[in-house]
């Protein structure tokens, strides 16, 4: 049975979800599976049962993934309520939110609210690991404060990844998928016994699909004329080496390099400027009309991308004579991000960014020590961290050939294209020369160190007491080379004049402050982190658990141009550090041999300076908001019966609201639902297999609910996203040794048309555009295992 995910009502979606699961366990008696395996997770660093795990955490198998057809953590959003990832303006810029918290990912000196972790390696920011992953063995979601074991970057969650190592048994397994959209992709993995202790895997992958925007290339010099697309090639290889359980070492290395036109963005309200624009690029300007369906965009500059992300790492894990185990694990890695950008959004040759000035690049050194052992009734673990992170921001603002002529209309109204030459007194022409602009270098040097212990001690046979601590420093270096190749002459004739429009005339980019200007910022914190939990045994088939935690993640810089009211350049573009104090309960059921699970619980999560970034319409601001509040219940259930039904579905209710205190330049702010949170969001995942006419026959559906959210940073109403709803699909049939299978899949089924962003378009005053989220596309794919 399957319950229709079309309405919009989220109440009766989410009743309907775990009314459905509930009903067909009560009347599954006699069909029940063989007993089911618990998952063994690490969200705690350490092998331990998900049902035994006094945390709120939502596991994805690998099996669960390659049913779905997910090949990134993008996708894992599909299978788990909670979590919502969303791309912008390029494949650097994503953000992952957990509880409806989450760090806008459009600025390089933010890091996430929510951590990732892939194969117990932390990364830089959430898009430097957005990639295919290879095979997963699983993808463990672990939900509130985790900075007493993840540290900094863990303030409102963990996403850890963890890749399937190399196996011993021999094992090949090929992937041919092709699909509407230009939808192409090659994969193989390979894993086998290299010698005696010694096994190795390789995973090749290859993957295309073309642009989902038409674009009007307007006055050029664009020549591509669709964008949004993907082409990237990954690999990652491994070596692990076992001596029985004495001594473990896994070797990693992996890189993928992608090659790719993103984003324009999709027109969702006309403003006044729209003739004026359309009036220099001889009507190819910009959209006259709102067509979100139609998937249009306008852009006369390239928004080609170079990404390029690589990293080693080795863990060792040994197994001393008296007992306790040391983990090392140390890891380096570089993410390199080029592109040009079409910065006004339109086929008019406003302004832009070049590759050679815009970019981001992420050079990581860390290393981790941990010793863990058992004492009677004491499970300890203590560690010390350390990490070296080092940040290349290049930035740029070029003026097209139509940057003055539309900054003349624009303070005229439309009336005339010479306006800014009687403002400035400079010929026509000369205030904003083609080809100057803004060029800046930032480089921000991190070092961070940490302490950490964990301890867990069983004060009964039922209950068990865990206590977290960790104490951070972390220093931040950045270096800022300020300049404009123009010398700024359009805004300091303005300002000369006293000329009226200061703030159209001067904007960051023009601003002759920044002429020559070097600056050099640096901060330090200090922070002690920690939980405390308490989990009882309840009964042989509940486990339930109470805890307090508090999280921070450091403050640091703005790598963005700060001007004042007076339009001097602020010299001071820190921000203060975030925390947060969570309160969790929760339970844990298993019935029937672990075939019915049912986890859930409720959280109170309360953030002080929350690091909040916005666009200000040619420049991002990070604002320190003195309050955040979320809270609300989750719970998910999974049944697995023995005629191959199997059924996941969850359930989030969550409020996560700014608090009374007014935020300047942010007035709608107040008392206000967060962005990008959902008060309801729902999944739920069937999958059916059984065999008929000696062939594996199999059929999936996942489908996630989301009730209507605001994309903004500012909270504006017209980037409020409706409630949607996605399903995508899968019908599979195999030999009965599953060599060969063939999938026909379909993902958003509906062909929903959904925003994952929407914005202000840059200095057109009225327009909005937004990106959107990938239409229906439908495909085969071929498997070989061996």
């Amino acid at each position: 049975m399957f319950l229709p995910l079309c309405g919009h009502r989220a109440l009766p979606l989410a009743v309907r979800l775990l009314t459905a699961t509930a009903i067909t366990s009560a009347i599954a008696g006699p069909v029940w599976a063989q007993e089911v395996t618990e998952v063994v997770v690490t969200a705690r660093k350490k092998p331990e049962t998900l049902s035994h795990a006094p945390l709120s955490v939502a596991v994805i198998t690998g099996e669960q993934m390659r049913g779905a057809g997910a090949y990134d953590l993008r996708d894992a959003q599909v299978l788990t309520p909670s979590l919502l990832i969303t791309s912008t303006a390029n494949e650097a810029q994503t953000t992952a939110r957990l509880r409806g918290v989450g760090t806008v990912g459009d600025n390089p000196g933010l890091e996430s609210s929510v951590g990732v972790v892939i194969d117990g390696v932390v990364r830089a920011r959430t898009a430097t690991a957005m990639s295919d992953l290879g095979v997963v063995e699983r993808i463990e979601i672990l939900k509130g404060p985790q900075t007493s074991l993840f540290g900094k970057g863990a303030s409102a969650g963990i996403i850890q990844a963890v890749t399937q190592a190399p196996r011993f048994t021999p094992e090949q397994v090929y992937e041919l998928t092709a699909g509407e959209r230009g939808t192409f992709a090659a994969t193989a993995y390979v894993s086998a016994p290299l010698a005696d202790k010694w096994a190795g895997s390789l995973s090749l992958v290859h993957r295309q699909r073309d642009g989902q925007y038409r674009v009007t290339t307007g006055q050029g010099p664009r020549g591509e004329t669709r964008d949004g697309d993907q082409n990237y090639d990954s690999l990652r290889g491994q070596l692990l080496y076992m001596d029985a359980d004495r001594l473990g070492v896994r070797l990693i290395a992996d890189y993928t390099a992608r090659d790719e036109n993103c984003c324009t963005g999709t027109v969702v309200q006309v403003g006044a400027t729209a003739p004026w624009i359309n009036s220099l690029a001889a009507g190819n300007g910009v959209a006259t009309t709102a067509d979100i369906d139609g998937r249009r965009a306008f852009s006369n500059r390239s928004t080609a991308q170079r990404i390029q992300d690589g990293g080693l790492s080795a863990e060792v894990n040994w197994r001393l004579d008296s007992g306790p185990t040391l983990t090392s694990l140390t890891a380096v890695r570089r993410f390199d991000h080029r592109q040009g950008y079409d910065a006004d959004f339109s086929g008019a040759d406003i302004y832009y960014r070049i590759p050679a000035d815009f970019g981001t690049r992420f050079d990581t050194l860390s290393q981790e020590w941990r010793l863990a052992g058992k004492n009677g009734p004491l499970d300890w673990l203590t560690g010390v961290y350390l990490s070296s992170e080092k940040v290349t921001r290049r930035d740029s603002y070029v003026y097209g050939e139509d940057y003055e002529p539309y900054l003349s209309l624009l303070l005229s109204a439309g009336a005339s294209p010479t306006r800014v030459a009687s403002l400035t007194g400079l010929s026509a022409g000369s205030a904003y020369p083609i080809g100057g602009g803004a060029r800046d270098i930032h480089r921000q040097t991190e070092r961070n160190a940490a302490l950490f212990a964990n301890l867990d001690w069983a004060l009964t046979s039922d209950v068990s007491a865990v206590l977290g601590l960790r104490f951070n420093r972390q220093t931040k270096t950045l270096n800022s080379a300020y300049s404009n190749t123009d010398g700024g002459v359009g805004c300091a004739a303005a300002q000369s004049r006293s000329a009226t429009s200061l703030g159209t005339l001067c904007q960051s980019f023009s601003n002759p402050a920044f002429n020559r200007l070097d600056l050099r910022q640096k901060l330090s914190d200090d922070a002690v982190t920690g939980t405390f939990k308490l989990s009882w045994q309840t009964t042989p088939s509940v486990m339930s658990y109470a805890s307090v935690a508090r999280g921070w993640k450091g403050g640091g810089f703005n790598l963005d141009r700060e001007q004042t009211s007076t339009f001097a350049a602020d010299r001071d573009t820190s921000f203060r550090p975030e925390t947060v104090t969570a309160l969790e309960v929760g339970l844990k059921g298993r019935w029937w041999r672990g075939r019915l699970a049912f986890d859930a619980a409720a959280f109170h999560q309360q953030f002080h300076d929350f690091q909040l970034n916005t666009f200000l319409g040619a420049t991002f601001l990070v604002t320190s908001v003195p309050e955040l509040t979320s809270h609300g219940l989750e719970a998910e259930t999974r049944l697995t019966l023995k005629n191959g039904l199997r059924l996941v579905s969850g359930v989030t209710w969550s409020e996560s609201q700014f608090g009374p205190q007014p935020v300047p330049g942010l007035p709608r702010l107040t008392e206000a639902r967060a962005s990008f949170a959902p008060k309801w969001s729902a999944t739920l995942q069937a999958d059916y297999h059984r065999e008929w006419q000696g062939l594996n026959w199999g059929a999936a559906l996942d489908a996630r609910y989301n009730s209507d959210y605001n994309t903004g940073s500012d909270l504006a109403p017209i980037k409020i996203q409706g409630a949607y709803t996605l399903m995508n699909g899968r019908l599979s049939v195999a030999n009965r040794d599953e060599t060969v299978a063939l999938d026909l899949w379909g993902t958003n089924l509906t062909d929903e048309t959904y925003y994952q962003v929407v914005f202000g378009a840059p200095l057109q005053s009225g327009t909005f555009n937004a990106f959107l989220g990938q239409p229906r596309t439908i495909g085969l794919t071929l498997r070989l295992r061996r």
